[in-house]
């Protein structure tokens, strides 16, 4: 089956902006028959949406805001692993998650994020403790958000004993002095689990933080077998869902823009 990457500028927001790229991204993945779509980290907010307006408020999930995003989806009958800030009515909390929408559009399943800095552009966060899988294509997957594929038995090693057969995590992580090469990370997170990891991660340059730098990647047996950083782009590739690995050797690189 194809996959589709979202590796996108979208740190900086706003939200409005990022939901049209997202469309767009959504629908040119569907149109080259991605079954899943997958996005970086706070992809509807922006990443750094905290530090630009720190009075903003977030609302609960799936808001009304992402209706054209989901109808999308649904037009394109894909499997949507979305990145954005959520607020709980329940904890009183704001959440940094990875909601995963079916193709009626529909929300599946979501992972709140367990790991966050919890200082500067994640602030606003509150941490999780729990992990599920969630079943897309007859695939039982790990969703996973950014540096929660560091801390492997706690999270990746939980979700491979409840039978996940491949790991994906939405991110927002770019080489940096402050957190290192992360594809080492995320090289020992596959080796460790003995399953394939999936990073949508993100691109862009901002006051705070180059993401540019920042490699989305496909990992399997520990080895990362394709990997990619730049210009906006859909990122596609084939996966044998019986066989847990790649079809392809690399990336099909879509430009978002010509």
């Amino acid at each position: 089956m194809k996959i589709a990457l979202c590796h996108l500028d979208l740190s900086m927001g706003p939200q409005e902006k990022n939901i049209e790229k997202l469309c767009r991204a959504v629908e040119m993945a569907g149109e080259r028959g991605a079954e899943w779509t997958i996005t970086p980290e706070t992809a509807v907010q922006g990443y750094h949406f905290y530090k630009t307006n720190p009075a903003q408020r977030l609302p609960e999930q799936p808001e009304p805001g992402l209706v054209p995003l989901l109808e999308s989806v649904k037009q394109y009958k894909q499997y949507l692993f979305l990145g954005a800030g959520e607020y709980d009515t329940d904890t009183h909390c704001n959440f940094n998650t990875c909601f995963v929408f079916g193709p009626d559009g529909t929300l599946l399943s979501r992972h709140r994020k367990n790991h966050s800095h919890e200082f500067g552009a994640e602030n606003w966060v509150k941490n999780d403790t729990s992990v599920r899988t969630v079943v897309c294509s007859n695939v039982k997957v790990g969703p996973l958000v950014c540096a929660d594929s560091w801390y492997i038995e706690d999270g990746p090693m939980r979700l491979e004993k409840e039978g996940a057969r491949i790991l994906l995590d939405i991110a927002a992580w770019p080489v940096s002095k402050e957190c290192g090469d992360p594809r080492p990370v995320w090289e020992k997170c596959s080796l460790q689990t003995g399953l394939p990891l999936i990073v949508c991660n993100q691109t862009g340059k901002n006051q705070w933080i180059d993401f540019t730098l920042a490699e989305s990647v496909y990992v399997e047996e520990g080895k990362a077998k394709l990997a990619y950083k730049g210009k906006e782009a859909i990122l596609l590739f084939e996966w044998d869902a019986k066989m847990g690995k790649s079809v392809s050797s690399e990336f099909t690189v879509i430009p978002l823009y010509r």
